[in-house]
């Protein structure tokens, strides 16, 4: 098991010993919105515009985050516009896989990349211009 630091891996777990054992999430530091228009969200923060094809998730079938976004999704209707890559439910060493040996596990349909780390880490491509 693991966790990413400053965009690296490291084969180490949360310090869970000035917690009493209990794990804390840290606070995220990812607050954009998807609107419209890119505009801001209701928080004031910076926005991304709402684009089919312009968004995929990376999600673990054994994490109930991911779970509840890939159902939103649905019930949003939003499969057509929104893609996502299934990792292998069991972290390693180096972390969430794209191994393809459990059933439902999709490897990297984006990139084709080995680790979610690497692909979290990847630059991400951008368009030229014409």
């Amino acid at each position: 098991m693991g966790l990413l630091v400053d965009g690296e891996w490291r084969d180490q777990w949360y310090d869970t010993t000035s917690t009493g054992g209990r794990f804390q999430r840290s606070v995220t530091s990812w607050r954009n919105w998807i609107t419209p228009d890119g505009a801001a969200g209701p928080s004031g923060t910076g926005g991304f515009a709402a684009e089919s094809g312009r968004y995929h998730l990376y999600v673990s079938y054994a994490c109930p985050w991911a779970h509840r976004a890939l159902i939103f999704r649905v019930l949003k209707g939003l499969e057509e516009h929104i893609s996502y890559s299934a990792v292998h439910p069991v972290m390693r060493e180096d972390g969430w896989t794209f191994a393809t040996d459990f059933p439902a596990a999709t490897g990297d349909t984006l990139f084709g990349l080995p680790f979610c780390a690497t692909s979290i880490c990847a630059p991400i491509p951008r368009p030229r211009a014409a």
